[in-house]
């Protein structure tokens, strides 16, 4: 090493510049290329969008024919999903400038009088490119064989040449069908929806098409998020093309663990994974146990990197039978929290499901919307199904009442205080400034309540149906319809309120589940799982008996609703809260439940219990 004067005489290391360069430039090229590995091997990347950031536009158009060039688009459907649930709705007849064949005409009901006098496509062009794409991120374009339906629109984009086109990443739910309804015979549009329980008002329509459809959608993304794991929408596009594994063509994973699927039984229970040296990997609660398991194993290896990491870290597989789903659940929950896997995440089927809070262990409460309930003392309503129902509610009693808004906790008011815009622009009484006495306040959380909870002059479901029904006087139909949804959610939603809300207020439940011949009955008291009872579905004992026999195994009749004591609840049993309310929101007419009031006798709970 020598020293090399430059021209200014300065002098430099000329072997130390020369290695401190070379380094630098090997880091930088060491750090690019693990990015690169971590991006190719790994599948990470800034791109990837969970599904419930997704917006799915979910089309379906009726046609003259078959081909995309030659034939034109007679009807249109969007529906718009964010969040896990139907946000907005596009329909409108479409004239295609060509004859509509007579075939085309019974199959769909759309004939050359109605079109005449409605704007071709190219009049409407950009009033869909505007539904689609204002105001939207993250778009995937859906549809039940949805290629048919993407194309249309697309060629009816390009031969517009107005500047506008399509270009989206689409997803199938007929492919999805295939792949998540193995063993239902037909995957056509009708045949997916009764098997949902969905009714189709008229066949071959595009806005009844598209809305079955979206519901559909909603099913399978929740499958795909509960069931199988996924997290992100670019796993679910990959899945609907995956290959499928036949019993003679086995996956590596299942011939590592040595399992045979036909073994598992086909019942309601708790599987786990173990590793080599016996540690749980990861607890899961199944309707069905070997249809569960069997999902794990039936595709090839484009899995999430959880899941692909999961299955190469097993080597036995063990499983419980429960009685029903609902004790499954119970039980999933609790073996998690004892067990605490590396491979189970937080339970993320109850991550979309929020309550309406009413925190009235303050002197001033105020509404909220919160995913978690606490033993906090305050009233919860929910879980709601939708999102939106919750925002529209909090946003109504917000114009509506003067409950304050402002965010500390535990309010201290002074006439020092400085008041908010709130009370500027009249949507608050202000309370932080003493402007209103605790029993004013107390009056105006009450209407809040019966307005949630009630159904008279005064409460959002009387009020949602009046607007519903002005709108459709005035011929607005379409405003009408969507009012119309909206009501069918929140009376969804609030006939299950007295039961869901009884999970933690005040309140006694009854629920009874039916799994094959049995019936498991489930008896909750402010949320918490008091008793089990086991029993044929057609029993033919007498009724005394069953009766006796409730009565020795639980306390549960003994005592009135009037003379229970309030409760400080554990984690456990805020968990089991969680899990049952969220059953009774999802379960859909599969399970049916009674709420006990004063006036019911032992009578009337067997009657209950036995029909």
């Amino acid at each position: 090493m020598y020293d090399c004067p430059d021209e200014s005489g300065f002098h430099f290391a000329q072997d130390d510049w020369m290695i401190e360069y070379g380094m630098g430039f090997l880091l930088y090229y060491y750090v690019y290329f693990l990015c690169i590995w971590i991006y190719v091997i790994l599948g990470v990347s800034d791109n990837f969008t969970g599904i419930f950031d997704t917006t799915f536009i979910v089309c379906d158009v009726e046609t003259t024919g078959l081909s995309p060039v030659h034939n034109r688009i007679t009807e249109i459907a969007l529906i718009k999903i964010q969040g896990n649930e139907i946000t907005d709705k596009f329909s409108t007849l479409v004239n295609p400038k060509q004859h509509i064949p007579a075939f085309i005409t019974a199959m769909t009901g759309i004939r050359d009088d109605d079109v005449i006098n409605k704007s071709d496509f190219n009049g409407i062009s950009e009033k869909i490119h505007n539904f689609i794409f204002n105001g939207n991120d993250n778009l995937v374009f859906c549809g039940h064989n949805a290629s048919f339906d993407y194309k249309f629109l697309k060629e009816s984009f390009y031969r517009c040449n107005n500047g506008l086109s399509i270009e989206l990443p689409v997803l199938c739910t007929c492919k999805l069908a295939r792949r998540l309804l193995r063993k239902l015979r037909s995957k056509s549009l009708s045949s997916v929806a009764k098997n949902f329980g969905l009714k189709q008002v008229r066949g071959h329509r595009a806005y009844d098409d598209s809305l079955v459809t979206a519901r559909i959608l909603l099913k399978f993304l929740e499958m795909l998020q509960e069931e199988y794991d996924y997290e992100y929408t670019e796993d679910v596009i990959k899945f609907q093309n995956k290959k499928i594994y036949s019993a003679q063509s086995k996956s590596p994973a299942l011939k590592r663990i040595n399992l045979e699927l036909k073994d598992i039984p086909e019942r309601p229970g708790v599987y786990y994974m173990l590793s080599s040296s016996g540690e749980i990997l990861y607890i899961g609660k199944a309707k069905n146990l070997r249809e569960r398991v069997s999902t794990y194993f039936h595709h090839n290896s484009e899995l999430p990197p959880k899941i692909k990491k999961l299955l190469t870290n097993i080597r036995r597989l063990e499983y419980e039978e429960t009685n029903s789903e609902l004790s499954a659940l119970i039980l999933e929950s609790k073996l998690i929290k004892l067990h605490k896997p590396r491979f189970n995440t937080a339970i993320k089927r109850f991550r979309y499901h929020p309550f309406l809070k009413l925190d009235i262990q303050n002197e001033f409460p105020k509404i909220e919307s919160v995913y978690e309930i606490e033993n906090d003392g305050a009233y919860y309503y929910g879980p709601f199904v939708r999102s939106a129902t919750v925002r529209t509610l909090i946003k109504d009693i917000y114009d509506k009442f003067r409950l304050r808004k402002c965010e500390p906790k535990n309010l201290k008011y002074s006439p020092k205080n400085s008041n908010c815009m709130y009370y500027d622009i009249d949507k608050c009484d202000a309370p932080c400034i003493g402007n209103i006495s605790k029993e004013k306040y107390a009056e105006e959380v009450l209407e809040v309540h019966n307005y949630l909870t009630e159904t008279d002059i005064n409460s959002a479901q009387f009020l949602l149906r009046q607007e519903m029904e002005k709108h459709s006087e005035e011929l607005n139909f379409e405003k009408a319809a969507y009012i119309r949804d909206r009501l069918l959610d929140l009376n969804r939603v609030m006939s299950n309120q007295k039961v869901i809300t009884s999970a933690i207020n005040d309140k006694k439940i009854i629920i009874k589940c039916d799994y094959g011949e049995q019936r498991e009955v489930f008896f909750i008291q402010n949320g918490k799982l008091i008793n089990t009872y086991l029993m044929k579905k057609q029993d033919d004992s007498d009724q005394t008996d069953i009766l006796q026999d409730l009565c020795d195994n639980t306390e549960y009749l003994y005592f009135s609703l009037n003379k229970y004591t309030k409760h400080k609840y554990t984690q456990q049993e805020l968990d089991e809260i969680k899990v049952i309310s969220n059953w009774l929101a999802r379960s859909n007419g599969n399970s049916t439940h009674l709420e006990l009031q004063d006036f019911h006798t032992r009578e009337d709970i067997i009657k209950f219990i036995m029909t």
